[in-house]
């Protein structure tokens, strides 16, 4: 978030592999709840709130399997656990090396 808003055109397609993997662990895992997605210069994130720690268990182990895409790097961040016992996670895509 320190690099500042963008808004270039390489955001537009970071968009879809965060969509993705949020379908993906829908439709394996359980449905979560995504906020929209952001995107700065580094990179684009979206917070992912897991009901709770197992399912963002189940989550985390099936992350390595996910197809996202050509050039589309990604990762979660390690989680927040709160009190209500949900689990809060950041997935994010990478700005790519190669900007077109």
């Amino acid at each position: 978030m320190a690099t500042g808003e963008s808004h270039e055109p390489w955001t537009a397609h970071a968009r879809d592999p965060l969509a993705r993997w949020q379908a993906q662990v829908e439709s394996d895992v359980l449905p979560v709840t995504a906020a929209p997605a952001r995107c700065f210069a580094a990179g684009c994130v979206t917070r992912v709130t897991f009901p709770d720690d197992a399912s963002f268990q189940e989550a985390f182990r099936r992350t390595a399997d996910l197809q996202l895409g050509e050039g589309s790097a990604h990762m979660q961040l390690p989680p927040e656990h709160r009190a209500s016992g949900e689990v809060v996670a950041a997935w994010l895509v990478l700005r790519p090396a190669s900007v077109p």
